[in-house]
């Protein structure tokens, strides 16, 4: 029986890719374990360069632990995918900006027709409002004129039935740090961005800082743990981190269906660049990248 040669090409390709998945996942463990001992030691007991960032003698050193988004479907197995350290003098602003997420990364809108027009603005620099919910109080993330008060609809839903949360309180994020707090070990907290992606947030140790610690004030907040996410590769070349999604795709067997930039335009464009079959395509940022 002869075979044909595409036919032939495609088992030695289907059987390089199986030797290719064991491989990596093999290699997979060995990068998350090396990744975790990096994260944990690489700032241990670092001195800063200018005597005037030096953590100061009796400084306090929280240790938080944050969650995936709750609209996240790995918040389900209740880990957290960062863990830092966070100084109490530090302004509540810093945790906020040092907190990764990749829903502040995403580009609104549908692209089929005009791929080549996806804007370089993410939702992080269009939505910039956020809040901490901290002890009954909403510190608001109120430095740029656009910033909205994301707390005001959740305290008048409370104060309109008298729901029993008591005086919900509003105030400015930027102008507390963690000494200002009065907070709980152990007890679930609430960071709040992009209007409803929701983390939540335990502070798991308070204690004071010691030699042996990071004492460069600038690398605070300090990342210590990062749970590992594997990428979504692209559907035809199983190798490149997906870049786009269609739904609705006559082109595809899946929907939604992710390819990276290259296979996504040669299946679904001319060389001329017009659109081939139907299909809505969106930009897509992998959760993975964090990793």
């Amino acid at each position: 029986m002869k075979f044909c040669p595409v036919f032939l090409l495609l088992r030695i390709r289907k059987k390089a890719l199986e030797r290719r998945e064991e491989t990596i996942i093999v290699d997979r463990a060995c990068r998350q374990e090396t990744l975790a001992y990096e994260l944990e030691s690489h700032a241990i007991g670092k001195r800063p360069n200018n005597p005037t960032d030096l953590v100061e003698e009796g400084e306090l050193l929280l240790t938080l632990n944050i969650f995936y988004p709750v609209i996240f479907q790995k918040h389900k197995e209740r880990k957290p995918y960062q863990t830092v350290l966070v100084l109490g003098s530090q302004t509540l602003t810093e945790l906020r900006d040092s907190i990764s997420c990749v829903s502040d990364f995403q580009i609104g809108g549908e692209f089929s027709s005009q791929p080549d027009q996806v804007p370089e603005h993410i939702t992080k620099d269009l939505y910039k409002s956020a809040f901490f919910y901290f002890e009954g109080i909403f510190y608001n993330d109120k430095r740029y004129p656009e910033c909205r008060d994301l707390s005001r609809t959740i305290i008048e839903w409370s104060e309109s039935h008298d729901r029993g949360y008591g005086n919900l309180q509003s105030v400015k994020m930027e102008d507390y740090t963690f000494n200002d707090l009065s907070l709980k070990i152990g007890f679930p907290y609430l960071f709040c961005h992009q209007g409803n992606c929701e983390h939540i947030i335990i502070i798991t140790d308070v204690r004071l800082i010691h030699h042996d610690d990071c004492l460069d004030r600038n690398l605070y907040p300090l990342l210590i743990k990062k749970h590992w996410l594997c990428t979504r590769k692209c559907f035809v070349c199983k190798m490149y981190t997906a870049r786009w999604v269609t739904n609705k795709d006559s082109l595809a067997p899946e929907d939604p269906c992710f390819f990276c930039d290259v296979c996504f335009r040669m299946l679904h464009y001319d060389t001329e660049g017009n659109k081939l079959g139907e299909f809505l395509a969106y930009p897509y940022v992998d959760p993975g990248i964090f990793s």
